[in-house]
């Protein structure tokens, strides 16, 4: 009993294994297409920027996020072969334990048939020396008879039994055999797979050192004109001062009309019951949201962050910034209502929605499709990105505000991270 508990606990160990394993690889392939997709689609924005010196530092950043893509994928495949040596590793020992069991099986069948030939043997001599009818009917009585009927039935059995033993053992031969030339099969495969695998990586590995000194060779041309890009900087800095400050003034506004509206229906509620089901509905898919665009590449993430250029130069973003291609749609994240529209300097126009107690800001628009006080829902179309003077950078930044704090919004779309 204790036994057969120990086979069925190794059988559930090697299948759960087993699954995982499957499962652990259909993750690092997909995660080999997503930065794939990332490392293409970079590609196509870097095209656009490699020859503008006005774009130097949007280069910069898009050359960043290359070399990170590079390595992400470097990574996933080192997480590959080693996947692949594992299960090279793990068809080896199971080929030499198939091999084990056909020389078995072949040492069992020449026995079967020594102990058959010896029984036939004995059967022969029998014959010559007896007859089958005589024994029986030289029988003292009628027990003996029936001893002696019982003994001839018991070697006519053996003897049948015997021939299908030795039948049975040829067809376990002849499945070990092709199962053994089924994973000697499969071995190959996944030999010429990891071996696809290691030229990738190396071909991977050399590009990633390419970019890392154009990356190096384009940190060192900046630094030449330090302060001119310092003071490009610090109108940005004032620039999204400037925007934060006016977002945050719409969104007191809305607060305050929300709570107005709240108090006169008099449901004790900061928001009302159509609000605070949309505010739910939102907080619900954090993480599931879909993008703002339908392709793009996060170029500078949320939050305070170190210049990649500059020592002691910091800057802090209230979004993402997604460098994208030239007349891209832009689109509502989850359904929501138009609050206002509204014009950035030299950015172009920007949008704000609301989700109840939640808002999306979407800036770098060159036209706009809804109007304000509009009903807006998930993927719809709100407008088309701008493209600079020079048509080198399209970008869109997105925010997501909770009440008067900001959110990090690679939190909250779909695998942002």
């Amino acid at each position: 009993m204790l036994k057969l508990i120990k086979y069925i606990l190794l059988f559930i160990f090697i299948f759960i294994g087993t699954t995982s394993f499957s499962q652990s690889k259909k993750q690092l392939q997909k995660e080999k297409e997503k930065i794939e997709q990332d490392i293409k689609q970079t590609n196509k924005i870097l095209q656009k920027t490699k020859n503008q010196k006005s774009s130097s530092l949007q280069h910069l950043k898009l050359l960043n996020i290359q070399v990170k893509n590079k390595e992400n994928l470097l990574k996933n495949l080192d997480s590959e072969i080693n996947w692949i040596d594992y299960h090279i590793n793990k068809k080896i020992k199971s080929i030499e334990e198939i091999e084990i069991t056909i020389v078995e099986k072949e040492e069992e069948k020449e026995r079967l048939k020594q102990e058959y030939a010896k029984m036939i043997y004995q059967s022969y001599v029998w014959k010559n020396t007896y007859n089958d009818l005589f024994f029986l009917i030289s029988s003292e009585d009628f027990n003996q008879l029936s001893k002696r009927k019982q003994y001839l039935k018991q070697i006519r059995n053996h003897r049948t039994s015997q021939i299908k033993r030795i039948e049975q053992n040829n067809l376990d031969l002849i499945s070990e055999k092709e199962n053994l030339e089924k994973k000697k099969e499969d071995l190959i495969v996944e030999k010429q797979n990891k071996s696809n695998l290691v030229l990738s990586k190396s071909a991977e590995l050399k590009d990633l050192n390419t970019q890392k000194q154009k990356k190096n060779n384009l940190i060192s041309e900046i630094k030449q004109s330090e302060n001119k890009y310092k003071e490009k900087l610090n109108k940005q800095k004032l620039k999204s001062q400037e925007v934060e400050n006016a977002i945050k003034k719409i969104i007191e506004e809305e607060i305050l009309k929300a709570r107005a509206e709240a108090e006169k229906n008099n449901n004790g509620s900061p928001l009302t019951p159509e609000a605070l089901e949309l505010s739910t509905n939102f907080e619900s898919n954090k993480g599931k949201l879909p993008w703002p665009l339908e392709k793009g590449v996060i170029v500078q993430g949320f939050g305070k962050q170190k210049h990649s250029v500059f020592a002691g130069v910091e800057t802090i973003n209230n979004g993402i910034d997604i460098a994208t291609d030239p007349n891209q749609i832009v689109r509502s994240v989850f359904d929501g209502k138009v609050s206002r529209i509204f014009f950035i300097k030299g950015e172009g126009k920007a949008i704000l929605i609301n989700h109840g107690s939640y808002f999306t800001v979407y800036s770098g628009l060159k036209e706009v499709v809804v109007k304000t006080g509009e009903k807006v829902y998930s993927k719809q179309k709100l407008g088309m990105i701008v493209t600079s003077e020079t048509g080198d950078i399209s970008e869109l930044h997105f925010e997501i505000w909770k009440g008067k704090d900001t959110q990090n919004p690679v939190k909250w779309l779909y695998k942002a991270y």
